[in-house]
């Protein structure tokens, strides 16, 4: 049977102050071995000393162009951007489908991003995106055009799967698509936009774990359902992405969809008793370094 190893991944890290404290700790004193970074903020700077703390932690960018300002003058980038010089934010998608953000933009400023974070790490190991906005088609084929470009190899599998014990696992999956059907369409969508990278060459986890029960909110902020990803983890390489932080003002400001939770996210992921209960059951933790 092969080995269980997983990729505990900390996304925002550089979203705000707040933020890079929490991976921090979530790093140094709990189970992430992995990070995504927003490097179109200032507060990125700290990563250079950070990561030259933790060398073992693998660095990827966190692509976003929906919120917060571009690195690209805003006159280089003004489909990109409101009158404030700003991303489009909760609009950005709309604009994007129907046409209305040059890609050559989005390649210049995502471009500038992946370029900031290697000047301040020894290596990138992967790309994903803010909010996973990478999934809608026009972005994907940005997407995989960066990864070539900068020599980036691997990227966030969005092949899900609930992670608890079998046959639990097939009623609770039957049920949550019988009941939301939309999402069957989009997770079918998204394991094919996963042949389609492999075909062109992007390595990632065999499957992206999903805590306790799709649909049911705040589950990644109790240590129950932690712990219940180390007793059900699945031979192969796992992922799963995570959001510990210190709320402060800013991350208010940009974040509306994950923002108290990621307070409780922060502590049970440094709870002594999740390192434990992986090693109990012979899950390895690695990084992007190791797939």
């Amino acid at each position: 049977m092969k080995e269980r190893r997983l990729i505990i991944n900390a996304d925002g890290y550089g979203f705000t102050a707040g933020v890079n404290r929490g991976i921090e700790e979530a790093v140094e004193r709990g189970v992430v071995t992995s990070i995504s970074v927003n490097s179109n903020f200032d507060t990125v700077r700290p990563l250079k000393e950070f990561i030259q703390r933790h060398p073992r932690i693998s660095v990827g960018v966190h692509l976003n162009p929906v919120v917060g300002c571009p690195i690209a003058d805003p006159k280089d980038v003004p489909t990109l951007v409101n009158e404030r010089g700003e991303f489009h934010f909760e609009s950005f998608t709309e604009k994007l489908q129907n046409g209305h953000i040059s890609l050559e933009e989005m390649m210049l400023e995502l471009g500038l991003q992946i370029e900031r974070v290697q000047k301040l790490v020894p290596v990138v190991t992967h790309i994903d995106s803010h909010q996973n906005r990478h999934l809608w088609p026009r972005f994907f084929k940005v997407f995989l055009a960066l990864g070539r470009r900068y020599g980036i190899e691997r990227m966030r599998t969005h092949a899900h799967r609930i992670c608890m014990e079998y046959p639990r696992r097939l009623a609770m999956t039957a049920a949550f698509y019988l009941t939301h059907p939309q999402r069957l369409a989009t997770h079918g969508f998204a394991r094919y936009l996963m042949r389609r990278a492999r075909r062109q060459g992007m390595r990632m986890c065999d499957r992206m774990l999903s805590v306790g029960t799709w649909g049911q909110k705040g589950r990644k902020a109790t240590l129950e359902a932690w712990l219940q990803v180390a007793r059900a983890c699945p031979p192969g390489n796992n992922e799963i992405f995570c959001h510990p932080a210190y709320v402060d003002d800013e991350l208010r400001r940009w974040a509306k969809m994950i923002v108290d939770q990621r307070e409780k996210e922060r502590e049970v992921l440094a709870d002594p008793r999740l390192r434990e209960e992986f090693e109990r059951n012979g899950v390895r933790l690695i990084s992007f370094y190791d797939i």
